[in-house]
């Protein structure tokens, strides 16, 4: 059983949630870095006479930004779960890169374009990982102490589909490279990559690290999908109604439908009737 009161949700950006960790202080710190420095190289590329470098310009960009990020994730602990509560936000963080990759695609001279997309690579990776380690921390901060329930999940995928996937990109990266285009082949080489990357930390495969730590934890404030490295919340005040129609089990919640394939569950009966108790008992209140 839970061992600590459930917080509720809509007061933590009032201040009751754990401060921020010192790795989400160095993910805020390099994101801050390399938005900066490929905002500041990108204006540089832009400017003819732009009295120093474009290294020399990335480099002090990126250390300004590193300093201010740190800053930033020390003077406001509680950014972690700001940044993690909502979904538009964790989008937000990999949104500069739109500008980027915008900036590439229009006819600059070429240092620019480098510029522009590189630096659109870097923002994706790096606001990816904030955005996961931020949605993390979210989750442990309205689920405090050990889960009431637990069941076995088993997330669904294709390896083939998802390797076939991959493969493409990394052909088309390797296409980029013979013909010279490096920039472009590394773009393409880190899409493929970070597509085998999310399937790992989602365990879409059945196998890699952390696979066994896929589960449903049942808390007094909600629903947590925990995959290896990722966590997704579903509050019960969300949930309109839980049902088995065919062979899924569906938490109903507008738009933003939970589903989960039986076969998926441990014990979709079990999970049924937890879930339906909860929705029930907030629905009473």
């Amino acid at each position: 059983m839970s061992t600590r009161t459930p917080v509720d949700p809509a007061s933590l950006d009032g201040g009751d949630a754990a401060p921020s960790d010192r790795v989400f202080q160095l993910a805020v710190a390099v994101y801050g870095g390399v938005l900066l420095a490929g905002t500041a190289a990108t204006i540089a590329a832009l400017i003819d006479d732009w009295p120093v470098g474009l290294v020399e310009t990335y480099t002090g960009g990126f250390l300004a930004g590193f300093v201010g990020g740190a800053v930033i994730s020390q003077v406001d602990p509680l950014l972690p779960v700001r940044l993690g509560r909502t979904l538009v936000r964790r989008l937000a963080l990999v949104l500069p890169s739109v500008v980027f990759v915008g900036l590439w695609l229009v006819p600059l001279e070429s240092p620019a374009g480098r510029v522009a997309l590189l630096s659109a690579v870097l923002v994706v990776a790096t606001g990816h990982v904030l955005s996961q380690l931020a949605g993390n921390r979210y989750v442990d901060a309205v689920t405090p102490g050990d889960p009431d329930e637990t069941w076995r999940w088993e997330p669904s995928g294709s390896v083939a589909l998802d390797l076939f996937l991959a493969g493409m990109w990394v052909l088309l990266a390797l296409a980029n490279a013979v013909t010279g285009t490096w920039l472009e082949a590394l773009f393409w080489l880190v899409i493929g990559s970070g597509w085998v990357a999310s399937c790992l930390a989602e365990g879409r495969w059945p196998f890699g690290p952390g696979r066994d730590r896929c589960e449903l934890q049942c808390y007094e404030s909600g629903l947590v999908k925990r995959q290896p490295y990722t966590k997704t919340f579903v509050p019960w005040a969300d949930v309109d109604h839980v049902r088995l129609r065919g062979d899924e089990l569906v938490l109903d919640r507008g738009l933003g439908d939970v589903r989960f394939e039986r076969d998926e569950l441990e014990d979709p009966e079990a999970v049924l009737e937890a879930v339906d108790e909860r929705v029930l008992a907030i629905g009473g209140r």
